[in-house]
């Protein structure tokens, strides 16, 4: 049997949808039982979900919103962000080089982080692509300010297995390497900072980012803490500005 019903809740894109589209309309900073109830039930409806989803999903999101996303920082909490302090679903949109997946290895072989990316540089070598060229666009799922600096979220609904060790850090660590994410967040850091220098001058990353999150929905617990669906990671400014380079045109270093 499963330990928690969240576990059996529908898998794939479909229900990723739903959470996404569930946590975008979300008040984090004001949404009692009873609105969060009346949001996931219009949501349930919605995507064509049975009701009978609506409490497992109540009881999920309240850990989402109410976990410590940082060990050592207790009042790091989503629902601690206000609305004004949120951007949801920020669209990026940068010109690109001529990239190849051997540039992007060597990138990252040099400049990473080797006890949050682990043997992501030889999982990257596995990547076949042609060189691209042309414009990178994508959506951020969330970005938000606490206490004047920034971070970024991203919802992930994956299925890692029907109990809460499957969300454990080390997992995370290697659904993060396997299916790519890793790359992922760091365009998207790529992009938020070319957005921040632009829109907050003097943008100092050292001082004023905060990080990355990718929350596994199924695996986060507040009763639990950071150790179980969720990573982070604070990516160095000489790996995002070798990614500059070697992505953008022109790029000047952050």
């Amino acid at each position: 049997m499963e330990s928690n019903p969240i576990f059996g809740f529908p898998k794939g894109s479909h229900a990723g949808n739903f959470f996404h589209d569930l946590l975008e309309h979300l008040d984090y900073t004001s949404c009692s039982v009873d609105a969060l109830k009346q949001s996931i039930q219009r949501m349930l409806s919605t995507y064509g979900f049975d009701s009978d989803w609506q409490p497992v999903i109540a009881q999920a999101i309240s850990h989402v919103l109410n976990v410590s996303l940082k060990a050592d920082q207790p009042e790091l909490t989503l629902s601690s962000i206000s609305v004004k302090d949120r951007i949801n679903e920020m669209e990026f949109y940068f010109p690109l080089n001529p990239i190849g997946p051997q540039t992007l290895c060597s990138i990252f072989r040099r400049y990473g982080d080797i006890e949050n990316i682990g043997n992501f540089p030889v999982l990257m070598e596995k990547l076949v692509f042609s060189p691209a060229a042309g414009f990178m666009k994508g959506y951020i799922d969330l970005v938000f300010q606490h206490e004047k600096r920034f971070y970024l979220v991203d919802w992930k609904s994956n299925y890692l297995g029907p109990a809460i060790d499957s969300y454990r850090t080390q997992a995370i660590r290697q659904t993060m390497q396997e299916s790519y994410y890793i790359l992922q967040y760091h365009l998207y850091v790529l992009a938020l900072w070319q957005y921040l220098r632009q829109r907050h001058p003097g943008f100092r990353p050292e001082s004023d980012f905060g990080g990355v999150f990718y929350l596994f929905i199924r695996g986060v617990d507040s009763t639990r803490g950071s150790q179980f669906g969720i990573y982070d990671d604070c990516p160095q400014p000489s790996l995002i500005n070798a990614l500059g380079k070697a992505l953008i045109p022109n790029f000047t270093e952050i």
